[in-house]
C-alpha cells in the first residue's frame, strides 16, 4: 500500500508539474499586470512563481521517496529519509539561486541540507 501510495504522489508531482507549465502558468505569467517583486524586473517574478510551483512538486516527490523508503524497510532507514530530506533541502537552495535571489534563506537550507546528511551519514 505504502508503495502505491509513493507512486501516486510521483504521478501527481509529474503531473502538477507538466500540467502547471502547459495550462496555468502561461496564463499567469501572461498576465500584464502581473505584480512585481522586483521594481522593473518582470523575469525576477516569473522565475519566483515558476520555482515556487515546481518546489511542490519536488515536496511530494520527497514524500514518495520517504514513502516507498518506509515501504522497503531497508537496514538503514533513518539514514536514507535523511539522506532523502537533505537532497530534498539541497534542491530548494539551488531553486532560490535559480531565481536569483540574494537571501539569507540559501545559507540556511545548503546548511540543513549539509548537517542532515552529515549527521545521518
Amino acid at each position: 500500500m505504502l508503495s502505491l501510495a509513493a507512486v501516486l504522489m510521483v504521478v501527481a508531482g509529474v503531473a502538477h508539474s507538466y500540467l502547471g507549465e502547459r495550462g496555468f502558468l502561461p496564463r499567469l505569467l501572461a498576465m500584464p499586470d502581473l505584480p512585481l517583486l522586483r521594481r522593473g524586473d518582470r523575469g525576477f517574478t516569473e522565475r519566483v512563481i515558476r520555482a515556487v510551483w515546481h518546489l511542490s512538486s519536488l515536496y511530494w516527490w520527497c514524500a514518495a521517496a520517504v514513502l516507498a523508503i518506509v515501504a522497503a524497510q531497508p537496514a538503514n532507514p533513518l539514514r536514507a529519509i535523511g539522506l532523502t530530506l537533505a537532497g530534498t533541502v539541497f534542491l530548494t537552495a539551488l531553486g532560490c539561486i535559480y531565481c536569483g535571489w540574494r537571501h539569507p534563506a540559501i545559507s540556511i537550507f545548503l546548511a540543513a541540507a549539509a548537517l542532515t546528511a552529515y549527521a545521518v551519514w
